[in-house]
Order: structure tokens, then sequence, then C-alpha cells
């Protein structure tokens, strides 16, 4: 009989070491991924992990993670300050509020975050938990493809678009594509033989949600890790990916009529931009270059010319954080009528932020990628190994031409917050041993 075990069931002493306040913070950080399919989506783990980092900080737990934390408030100051800034002029100070309100409450999250990931095991733990977690998602997803309904009789929302244990569509590919180089970084780096079955899973599985967007974070993820690989295996694995596209596209109806969206819409922008050349001043060659732009992005020019038009109206303070949607209708003037009130966002990292918090939120949002860069650079080879998974995570998460996610969208923040935790964690947190001196380390 093992220690702390009477009988089949765990004795007090034994529960009261698995809940300690640590595991606890850990396991939320964890369920910000693993609970997002469920009742409540990303809203239990959020508000139960800020309810932890609270009780962490009325208890005295946060020197035990001063240093992370102090780095994580930096990079969101980056975010509010800005959003402050742009709060007298919003065209929405309620949301603008609101947004704010939710970013404090990210930010006792993250306390709860970077105290159940202060150790290697830590890391290791959740890197598990992930790796089990989605592989549960993809064979989920993949009976879906197969069967017509998921194991909780959920049916895809649209044709060849399949969205796993998601009800809604389009977050379950996201969110799988986003995070491949953090399940698979250390899977990969140990040759486990599982990984390769498990990395197919994952590209067979982003190809059939039938998102070009989703496909871009895939190609994005697998390039990071192919910093791991050998010139020899990233050829074999860059030839594997194309194989499995054109053996999985068949399958993907939506992908095909986007993809065939995008080749009409190429020869028709081609064509007008000769119009053009021939004639600056042909405006009807110039309407059938926007609306040949607009097909090859799926509406996305109607969001790019009204988030231009915000910044070029208000290019300091912007619309107003959080003020996207409500300002939408007053600059979608090229916009079907029908068309202005649907956009909830501007499906753009960048074009969102600068255009809700103009030239300064972008600034701000610069300054804090930059700052998590310098960061990265100057720690140890040790914090740097620990902390890779995360920073090629973060790189996909931010690169600046996908077409479907935003910044501050809350199941996509929740998920950055995740990321960014163990990131600042894997740099700067005490417990974790260094081959190099602390001192070393210290902020330049």
């Amino acid at each position: 009989m093992r220690a702390g075990f009477r009988g089949p069931w765990p004795s007090p002493a034994a529960l009261r070491q698995a809940f300690t306040l640590a595991n606890v913070c850990r396991l939320f950080a964890l369920l910000l991924v693993a609970w997002q399919p469920f009742p409540g989506e990303y809203r239990v783990p959020l508000v139960g992990s800020a309810l932890l980092g609270l009780a962490l900080s009325l208890r005295g737990g946060l020197p035990t993670v001063a240093e992370p934390a102090r780095r994580l408030g930096l990079l969101l100051l980056c975010l509010v300050i800005p959003g402050l800034l742009s709060i007298p002029t919003s065209l929405a100070p309620g949301k603008s509020w609101g947004e704010i309100a939710s970013v404090a409450l990210v930010a006792l999250a993250g306390i709860s975050v970077l105290y159940g990931l202060r150790t290697r095991a830590d890391h290791q733990w959740l890197q598990t938990g992930l790796v089990v977690v989605i592989a549960a998602w993809i064979g989920d997803g993949l009976l879906q493809a197969i069967t017509g309904a998921d194991v909780f009789g959920i049916t895809p929302k649209a044709e060849g678009m399949i969205n796993g244990p998601f009800s809604t569509n389009g977050i379950f590919g996201i969110i799988v594509a986003v995070l491949t180089p953090l399940v698979l970084w250390e899977p990969l780096k140990q040759r486990n033989r599982w990984a390769i079955a498990l990395t197919g899973g994952l590209v067979v599985t982003v190809i059939l949600s039938g998102q070009r967007n989703n496909l871009l974070l895939l190609v994005l993820g697998l390039m990071a890790l192919s910093t791991l690989w050998s010139k020899r295996t990233r050829l074999i694995g860059a030839a594997a990916l194309i194989a499995a596209v054109v053996a999985i596209y068949p399958l993907a109806p939506t992908l095909q009529q986007r993809a065939g969206w995008m080749s009409t819409s190429a020869t028709d922008m081609a064509t007008s931009l000769q119009r053009l050349q021939d004639n600056p001043a042909d405006t009807e060659a110039s309407q059938h270059l926007f609306d040949s732009l607009n097909r090859f992005t799926s509406d996305r020019a109607f969001l790019i010319d009204a988030g231009l038009k915000m910044i070029h109206d208000r290019p300091l303070t912007g619309v107003g954080i959080n003020a996207f949607r409500p300002a939408y209708p007053l600059y979608a003037q090229l916009a079907p009528h029908g068309h202005r009130s649907k956009p909830s966002h501007a499906h753009n990292i960048y074009l969102e932020v600068t255009a809700e918090t103009g030239l300064i939120g972008l600034a701000g949002l610069l300054l804090a990628i930059g700052l998590g860069w310098r960061w990265f650079l100057v720690a140890s080879a040790e914090r740097q190994a620990l902390a890779a998974p995360y920073a090629a995570t973060l790189f996909v998460m931010l690169f600046p031409l996908t077409t479907h996610t935003v910044l501050l969208a809350a199941f996509y923040f929740t998920l950055l917050l995740m990321v960014l935790g163990g990131y600042l964690s894997a740099l700067f947190s005490p417990e974790i041993a260094l081959i190099a001196n602390p001192a070393e380390e210290s902020e330049a």
C-alpha cells in the first residue's frame, strides 16, 4: 500500500498534499485551455485563476513570483495605458471601461499562473497536460469528420469545417493551430515515436477545420519547430506537409471554395491593376480591384478599409479600446448596408489595436513585444531552452499577417495569458535552477 492511502481512498493528508495552492494554480493554468469547450468556456478558469491570484496577494504569496509578476504587469501596462488614453474620445466609453476592467482581471489571473509554474517540474506537468488535451481534441475532431458527430453529439456548423468539442465554429482550429509549438516541442525534441502520430493528427485536424488562417498558423508553428530538426528532416517535414494538404484537401469543401475565391480573385486583381496602370482615373477598375480583394480575403477588405478610416480619423488614440464593433457602421461606407452590423472585430491584431487605441496603442504593443524579446536574449541558455516553446507559440499568436485573431478577444487573450505566464516564469522564476549566475540575468 502506498504511503498516505488507506485502502482504495486517499487519506485527508494526501488530499491536502495534492490540493496545495500551487497545484490548484497550475491546474487552472491548464484549464485556461482545457475548459474552453465546456459551459462557461474561458470565463470559468479565468475567474477562478483571478480569485486564486487575489488570494495569493492577500496571503502574502506575491513575493514568491515578484519578478515575473512585475514583468507581466509592465507588459499589460503597455496595453492598458493606451486604452486609458483612448477612453476620453471613445465611441463606446462603457465598453472601453469594461475592457480595462477585464485586463485587470487578467493581471490577477496572471499571478495565479505564475505561482503554479515556478519550477521546471511545473512546466513539464503543464506541457504534458496540454499534449493530453490537444490529443483528445484531435481524436474528437477526427471522429466528427468520420461520423458527422463527436463524442458529445456536436456536429459541424458548416460543411467541411469540423469544430470538435466546440459548439461554435472556428475556435477549435485556431487553438489547436496556435498551440502547435508548445504541444509538440518536447515530444519532438525527445524524439518520442508517438509524437509523429500526434503531429500528423494535428495537421489533418487543422486542414479539416477549413480555414486558411488556421493553415497559416499551423505552418508558422511548424516553422518554429523546425529549429529542432536537421536540414534533411526539415525537407522531409515540408514534403510531408504538402502531401498531407494535397491528400486531405478534397475532404475540405469549404477550404476548396475559399481557395477557388483566391484563384479567381487574384486573376481579377491583376486585370484591374493593369487597367489602373493604363488609366489611374478609371474608377470602375478601382472598384473592381476592391471587390476582387474583398472576395480574396472573404470580406476582410471591408474591415481593413473601415479600420484604416478609423486610424485616419483618430490617429493618436483611436476610436476607443473595445469600440471597434460599435464604431464599424460609422466607418464602413464601402460595405453593403446589411454587412455593417455584422463584424465584431477587425480580424487582425495590429489593425484592431491601432484602430481602437491609435498609434499610441500600436507603439505600446510593439514595445511589449520588444521587451519580451530582449528579456529572452539576455537570459541564460538554460532559461532560454525552457522558455523556447512558449516563445515559439507567442511568435505564432502575434504574427502580423493572421486574418482572424484579435489580441483582446476573450478566448484568445486567455490563451495568451497562459503562454505568456509560462514564458515569463521560465525566464524569471527564482525557483528554476540556473547554470549561469543569477546576477548575470539582471535587467539592463
